[in-house]
């Protein structure tokens, strides 16, 4: 495959989204919204120190919801999507687990005493595996037997090559956990990734990815947050600009070109649904409306 594969991620991004999976359970502290109790172990120190008081945290939080709006409720709701998908997994002892660029994420760690027989592979820069490492240990937490962090160089090293080595199987069947990455990538990035899940995976291994749709004049003014976000990102994060979007109503094509097709796929509205009413049936809010959810597996006989 392409040498290429996935990009490298940008540090900020990965401890951006720790932030807000740590604001979630500071303020919730449970299971349907706020279940990440590791993210704040990987705040930058002087984060760490202000991040004790309430009201700067809901400072924080406000500030979140009027330049990006529905973004707090996003990150909640992808990490809801991924912890079930995670957990599904382990409890059915799937073989294999690999996280595409995993960052910050803490599920092999928060899950691990689900984990009896599967292997994880973290696969990320060694920058950001590097530091995630220094974290876990600062906290007292072990990386447990199962759980690999792999370094890659995504630009000069093949996908596969590499987590071969690292002992992946590809006639194992496997969940590819890829969260929070593919729109900032080229696409050919995204293709080459999506090219090793369809070629060099068991048949009915499942990856699972979030995507955007094209901001558009349309969308511009009727979805979500829309407008703001894109406001934002342009003007204090231009070096995070989305590179990568895939049309409305184009997933099932898209998938299918490049091998795959959809198990399950979830807008804007139905990722609200599902991942954002609380217990008496109320909403926690709305999401940033370019956002979708969706697992796919290879199309093979």
């Amino acid at each position: 495959m392409s040498k290429k594969g996935v990009a490298q991620k940008h540090s900020k991004t990965a401890i951006i989204a720790a932030l807000y999976r740590a604001l979630a359970n500071k303020r919730y502290d449970n299971e349907r919204f706020g279940p990440d109790d590791l993210a704040e172990y990987f705040l930058p120190p002087h984060w760490s120190f202000f991040f004790k008081f309430k009201k700067i945290r809901a400072n924080v939080t406000n500030k979140f919801k009027v330049f990006l709006p529905g973004m707090h409720e996003y990150l909640i709701a992808r990490t809801a999507y991924f912890d079930c998908i995670f957990v599904k997994a382990l409890n059915e002892n799937i073989p294999q687990i690999v996280l595409l660029g995993a960052g910050y994420d803490t599920r092999a760690y928060r899950f691990e005493k689900l984990n009896t027989a599967t292997k994880i592979i973290e696969l990320d820069v060694a920058t950001t595996q590097n530091r995630k490492k220094k974290c876990l240990k600062k906290a007292r937490l072990d990386i447990p037997r199962d759980v690999l962090l792999v370094p890659i160089n995504f630009n000069e090293e093949s996908i596969i090559t590499v987590l071969e080595n690292a002992g992946y199987e590809p006639v194992r069947k496997t969940l590819f956990l890829w969260e929070g990455v593919c729109y900032y990538l080229e696409p050919e990035s995204v293709d080459a990734t999506l090219e090793f899940v369809s070629q060099s995976s068991h048949k009915d291994s499942v990856v699972a990815f979030d995507y955007v749709i094209p901001v558009s004049e349309e969308n511009m003014d009727s979805d979500y947050g829309v407008k703001e976000f894109t406001q934002t990102m342009e003007k204090a994060h231009s070096e995070e600009r989305f590179k990568f979007a895939i049309g409305e109503g184009e997933i099932a094509s898209f998938l299918e070109k490049r091998g795959l097709k959809i198990v399950e796929h979830l807008n804007n509205k139905e990722i609200e649904q599902k991942f954002l009413l609380d217990e008496d049936g109320s909403s926690l809010g709305q999401i940033t409306g370019l956002f979708r959810l969706v697992s796919a597996s290879p199309v093979k006989t």
